[in-house]
């Protein structure tokens, strides 16, 4: 599993980019990024997009797959980001 950049959801099944640095346009059901599309078309960098997502108050894209236990400053803490 691979751990989203944005929100340091740790079960992406591929990662966000690939070696060389090309999008793999893998969207994470936690936050929503999408590589590629977020980023590249949208103009968002992953701070500005986080920011974003945590104004509109952290929402799942998919909330099936949100852990029962999940804790949002756990989550962050992944991706060295405190709040």
């Amino acid at each position: 599993m691979y751990i989203c950049n944005v929100c340091g959801f740790d079960e992406l099944e591929e990662p966000l980019y690939y070696e060389d640095g090309a999008p793999t346009f893998m969207i994470c059901a936690c936050c929503g990024f999408e590589s590629g599309v977020a980023d590249l078309d949208q103009g968002y960098s992953f701070e500005s997009y986080r920011k974003k997502w945590l104004e509109k108050g952290t929402k799942w894209l998919l909330e099936d797959k949100k852990p029962k236990d999940w804790d949002l400053k756990t989550q962050l803490k992944r991706i060295g980001v405190e709040i």
